[in-house]
């Protein structure tokens, strides 16, 4: 029996998408107190208090919509003082999800052998896998955010000061050297 890396995860809530309709379904994804702990050593953080993610998902043929919203409360850690202290995320969430198959037709390079890859900057993201017909909005919970935490967390208030510089050492030499001077 293979792991995969959502075996791994802390935070599971799939859905079937069949049971998305076209009409708006609002979902939300709110941990057991006790699974907390694990989702903090997750995102790498000092601990987490709250979370709860608020989704609305809608099915247009075998394509899914999720827009949503994440709220966290948790602490990090400063990167200067190394203290722990609390920070308030809300994070906006918006995806597409496509089955695995319609994904990878998508991917296939045209029959010339010359790949050309042209970097829109308007351009969507791509939709993301449907998997054996289901989304796990944990993972989705998750991944966003981390990608909202702050990689240098500073406490509010909190500044690096450069330290001074240090004077250079006199030389072991430099008694000697003061000594036949005197002489």
């Amino acid at each position: 029996m293979t792991v995969s890396p959502q075996d791994t995860l802390p935070l599971h809530r799939p859905i079937r998408v069949e049971s998305i309709t076209l009409r708006p379904v609002p979902v939300e994804v709110v941990p057991e107190h006790d699974a907390l702990p694990a989702i903090a050593a997750y995102l790498g953080v000092v601990s987490v208090e709250a979370l709860k993610a608020s989704y609305s998902l809608s099915r247009n043929g075998e394509r899914v919509k999720l827009e949503g919203m994440i709220k966290a409360g948790l602490h990090q850690s400063c990167v200067v003082s190394l203290d722990a202290f609390p920070v308030e995320l809300n994070v906006p969430v918006k995806l597409d999800f496509a089955p695995e198959a319609e994904i990878a037709a998508m991917a296939k390079p045209s029959e010339d052998d010359e790949i050309d890859i042209e970097v829109l900057l308007n351009e969507e993201e791509p939709p993301e896998p449907i998997v054996d017909g289901m989304i796990d909005l944990g993972t989705v919970t998750l991944e966003f955010l981390a990608l909202a935490l702050d990689p240098y967390p500073r406490k509010p208030g909190v500044a690096f000061s450069e330290p001074a510089p240090e004077t250079p050492a006199e030389s072991p030499f430099a008694a000697l050297l003061q000594l036949k001077r005197e002489q």
